[in-house]
């Protein structure tokens, strides 16, 4: 098949529009109030063809709507509509303003799956000011106890940096209170305004310690550490069993960005332009573009290039581009210092209610390791509405084209 056709897109991130209502410091796409409805930005007939040009791509997979500020399109549910009805898990990253009741019961009603509102501080005064806003704290909170009563999943995104790193305790217990799914601490990277917000790499390590500690015995909610691969490094050092199947850096193997023009990236936080859904199919980006490729193939630079956690760490190609203007480099913040051992990988495996044959299991292993989970539960809850006991390969691919519901209408 080849290695730019053995890679589908299973997380995709798109940025709907550059125009917010806020103007946070550590923006990685620039956004602020001032932007209007800007003419370049993709209109609603060129948002449905994006969802039946992924759906072709493939399906199901998750659809992150960002901005900006999402909630400032007009046609936002009728976007999250015709996402759900591609089948895709159709998710909202807000800063909760806009998320309003009566919003989130239309949201719902459209299908969206889940939110996650931005937190920057377990202190309201300290995140308004960071904001630039009074009152934001509050709102945003209410936003995910309104998500929750809404019927949304809520998860609490925090961009952690220099001046609230050693916060990571409260953010959780913050997130406990607020019973959201997960706490998302996300790691900047020099992007946008985020370029004057970087943290410090013995910060980042020690941040990345706490969180795995805290991560052992955290019940309530999930904990993860976002564009921070190097967790999988620390975790493995600490004797915490990893998810078989783990690949650090998602960019450009089952990850993608859809920027407000139409531009595809690796990932959000990699202003690299593969290719423009205006002027080309997306599959034909996805499966043809050459700096995809090299991403794939993983042949890294200096350190990264000879460390034992190369495959399932791997760095962040974001951070390495940033730093160096090559996506193929070592990640600048990493401290740890590789002695050349061999590489460690770790097998993906299946864990199923249902008996799954050679053919089913080959497929499934070519899912993200994070994917895998939903997949296999759609795969069998659909297998025993038909009273199959036995997953075979040909169910599987039965059951994904009767998933492609859009894909009859994609691009020639």
């Amino acid at each position: 098949m080849g290695i730019m056709k053995d890679y589908k897109p299973y997380l995709v991130s798109w940025n709907l529009t550059k125009r917010c209502n806020l103007a946070c410091p550590h923006c990685y796409i620039d956004s602020n109030s001032r932007l209007r409805n800007l003419r370049s930005e993709l209109s609603g007939d060129e948002a449905r063809l994006v969802i039946d040009e992924l759906s072709y791509l493939n399906s199901p997979l998750m659809l992150i709507l960002s901005g900006g500020e999402p909630m400032l399109r007009d046609d936002i549910f009728e976007i999250v509509e015709y996402a759900s009805e591609a089948r895709f898990i159709t998710v909202m990253g807000s800063n909760g303003i806009l998320l309003t009741k009566e919003n989130l019961k239309l949201l719902k009603k459209a299908g969206l799956k889940g939110v996650g509102v931005s937190i920057d501080s377990v202190d309201s005064r300290c995140h308004d000011s960071f904001r630039g806003l009074s009152g934001a704290w509050e709102m945003s909170v209410d936003s995910i106890r309104s998500a929750k009563e809404a019927g949304i999943e809520a998860q609490m995104d925090v961009s952690l940096t220099d001046k609230n790193v050693d916060h990571i305790a409260g953010f959780i217990e913050l997130g406990a209170s607020l019973s959201v799914k997960a706490v998302n601490f996300f790691f900047l990277v020099c992007t946008g305004r985020a370029m004057k917000t970087d943290i410090a790499s013995y910060h980042y390590e020690t941040a990345l310690k706490k969180i795995t500690e805290i991560s052992k015995t955290e019940k309530r909610l999930m904990i993860r550490a976002r564009c921070a691969p190097h967790i999988y490094r620390l975790l493995h050092e600490s004797g915490t069993d990893i998810p078989e199947g783990t690949r650090g850096c998602l960019a450009g193997r089952h990850y993608m960005r859809i920027d407000p023009e139409g531009n595809i990236t690796p990932c959000p936080y990699m202003p690299l332009a593969i290719g423009n859904i205006k002027k080309k199919s997306l599959t034909e980006i996805w499966e043809e573009s050459p700096d995809l490729k090299k991403m794939r193939e993983g042949a890294y630079k200096h350190k990264c290039g000879i460390c034992k956690y190369a495959v399932i760490c791997g760095g962040c190609r974001a951070r390495a581009l940033a730093e160096s203007g090559d996506f193929m480099e070592e990640d600048s913040l990493c401290t740890y210092t590789p002695s050349g051992d061999e590489e460690i990988r770790l097998d993906a495996g299946c864990v199923t209610e249902l008996s799954w044959d050679d053919a089913a299991k080959d497929r499934i292993r070519k899912v993200p390791v994070f994917m895998q989970g939903m997949i296999i539960k759609m795969i069998e809850t659909k297998a025993k509405e038909r009273g199959i006991e036995v997953i075979t390969g040909e169910l599987i691919g039965e059951l994904k084209e009767s998933l492609g519901v859009h894909a009859n209408k994609r691009r020639s």
